[in-house]
């Protein structure tokens, strides 16, 4: 499957039908990504995707002279000469012996079906870490040996697991314990804050859910009452397994976050 979906994509600040990307697109193993979805012919979160890219460009020490208006102003450019249904963009930069490149492109997405938000996902723990989880870097490596295991696994995510056992993050998404009514996220020096990591943490915060980051052991998992994974196309995705040890998916907590949080997708596209 190809990177690229759709009709066009941008390249630095040309606009290029979809079956060149191909031949244009040539990452190292290594390099400085962002996702986020489009909805209604918006950028969902734009301000904090973005706040973030530039902060991972900053931590990879690249100064590459992009401002958040001409960022905006070719994610708008890509969303507005493409199909306008639901889609994940993806903002690639990297540089070569061309300089620096800047792709912004519609990216395959898989979205949970109606299914696996009411009945939960399977998972697996895997042992590996990324290299710097604070940044929204590529690994290559990590990332094909990740989803090597889900194909192998017959599993929808695997959940990392440091080298001391504690689970950290999702490969692609991030990762919420519940225990008698309390939230328990990873902490974020150990995970990628993910943006919709960002909401969850928000909305339990303006609805007195009770919240802690705390480093959960893989040892330790028998003691929730249930966990849930969040992300860019998962939003709020109960996890009915993780290995052999069965989840309770019913919590209430998870279908309130799940409603409160659909609520705050649909305030901000309503947003001017």
């Amino acid at each position: 499957m190809s990177e690229c979906v759709r009709e066009y994509f941008l390249l630095n600040d040309q606009l290029l039908p979809a079956g060149l990307f191909g031949s244009l697109f040539k990452p190292p193993a290594n390099y400085v990504y962002e996702v986020f979805r489009a909805t209604c012919g918006a950028a969902l979160f734009l301000e904090d995707h973005l706040e973030r890219f530039f902060r991972t460009v900053a931590l990879a020490g690249t100064d590459t002279g992009i401002t958040d208006s001409m960022l905006k102003s070719g994610i708008y450019e890509v969303i507005g000469n493409n199909a306008p249904d639901d889609g994940n963009l993806k903002i690639s930069l990297y540089t070569d012996h061309n300089g620096q490149q800047l792709f912004i492109y519609y990216t395959p997405h898989v979205y949970p079906t109606a299914e696996e938000f009411r009945d939960g996902v399977s998972t697996e723990l895997f042992f590996a870490e990324r290299n710097n989880p604070n940044a929204k870097v590529m690994d290559t490596r990590l990332r094909e040996e990740a989803d090597l295991m889900k194909r192998e696994h017959v599993v929808y995510e695997v959940l990392l697991v440091d080298r001391d056992g504690f689970i950290t993050e999702g490969s692609r998404s991030n990762i919420f314990f519940i225990k008698d009514g309390f939230l328990i996220t990873p902490p974020s020096g150990m995970v990628l804050e993910g943006i919709t990591r960002k909401q969850i943490i928000q909305l339990a915060a303006e609805n007195d859910i009770p919240l802690k980051e705390e480093k959960v052991h893989y040892q330790n998992l028998n003691y929730f009452d249930g966990l849930f994974i969040s992300g860019t196309s998962r939003r709020v995705l109960p996890v009915r397994r993780v290995n052999e040890l069965e989840f309770r998916v019913t919590d209430p907590l998870i279908s309130k976050l799940q409603r409160l949080f659909e609520q705050k997708v649909i305030d901000y596209l309503q947003k001017p």
